[in-house]
Parts: C-alpha cells; sequence; structure tokens
C-alpha cells in the first residue's frame, strides 16, 4: 500500500476523504479497508470551495465564472477539468463553456496530448488523469451529507458508489478543488 499522496494537497485529501469517511472496502488483496485511511500528503495548498446552487442555471453561470477566475489567475486551460456523474451533466458543461468562449475538449475524445483546452466529461472518464484544477459540476448534494433514515439496502448501496465515484472526481485534483452541488 502507498503510504504517500504527491497527488493532492493535504487540504484535497482532507475534503475527498470527509466524503466516505467511514465507508468501508475490500482492497485489491481482498481484504477489509477504510476509504479514509490516512496517508502523508506533504503537499498544502487552498482548502476546496464547496459551492451550493438553487437551480442550474445559476450553478451554471457559476462554474463559469469560477473559470474565468482560474484563468485571470494565470491557469491555463489545460490545465482545468470540469467532471460531473452523468454524461448528459458533461454536455451541458461543455455547452455552457463553449457559449462562454472558453475551449473545451470532451475527455471521450481527448487522447492525452496537451493542449489548451479546458477537459470536460465524466468522473469515470477521468479515472487515472488528474488536472490542477478540478471543478465538480452538478453534484448531487445528498452524496455530501449522511444517509436519510430508511434507505432500503439497494440504496445505500447505490448511494455509497456514487459517493466513491465523487471521491474518484475529487482525487483527480492536484491543487485546486471546486464543487458545485445542487
Amino acid at each position: 500500500m502507498l503510504s504517500t499522496n504527491y497527488r493532492n494537497t493535504r487540504e484535497i485529501a482532507a475534503f475527498a476523504s470527509a466524503v466516505v469517511e467511514g465507508d468501508e472496502f475490500v482492497d485489491l488483496e481482498g481484504g477489509p479497508g477504510r476509504a479514509d485511511a490516512a496517508l502523508d500528503v506533504p503537499r498544502t495548498g487552498p482548502s476546496p470551495k464547496l459551492a451550493s446552487f438553487e437551480s442550474l442555471a445559476s450553478h451554471d453561470a457559476a462554474l463559469v465564472s469560477h473559470v474565468r477566475t482560474l484563468v485571470a489567475s494565470g491557469v491555463d486551460l489545460g490545465d482545468i477539468g470540469v467532471l460531473t456523474a452523468t454524461n448528459r451533466d458533461a454536455l451541458a458543461m461543455i455547452t455552457a463553456l463553449r457559449t462562454a468562449g472558453f475551449d473545451a475538449i470532451e475527455l471521450e475524445t481527448y487522447a492525452g496530448a496537451p493542449a489548451p483546452l479546458v477537459k470536460v466529461g465524466t468522473i469515470k472518464r477521468a479515472k487515472g488523469l488528474e488536472f490542477k484544477q478540478v471543478l465538480l459540476a452538478r453534484v448531487d448534494g445528498s452524496l455530501l451529507s449522511p444517509a436519510a433514515p430508511g434507505l432500503d439496502e439497494g440504496a445505500l448501496e447505490r448511494r455509497d458508489i456514487e459517493r466513491r465515484e465523487l471521491y474518484v472526481g475529487m482525487t483527480r485534483a492536484r491543487d485546486g478543488l471546486w464543487v458545485g452541488r445542487y
């Protein structure tokens, strides 16, 4: 097992771990593990930003505004990843970014070559990739809270899977993380 996390900052790793705190899983060797196992994380950085929205329109406008802020601060478009849970939401983010004048590419067609384009796609498609800045778009806010009482076993299992996927998305971020929930 790796004991040092060089990808994320301490703040990103702690934020992501809090999402899956207490979740159990079976590790690669078949033994029980915990998703929130502590690792040494030597790098530090800004705290992740969690923003809540009443509508998808206000969420999307804020995401575009955050991309503008990142670019104005010197972040290259090619170092930004916008990740979603669904293909439908990824297409909506591509449309919002392009409408605002940003060049963007879908992760489905991204071949890995450096390019000054915002990378947009699903969390599943982003597995194994990393970005200096990750914006998790249209996150279901219930995944960031304790489970509602009375969920049946199937619903709890789906929720746990979605929370682990959210964790994967968060840990694609190297230097900065923005989470937009609705």
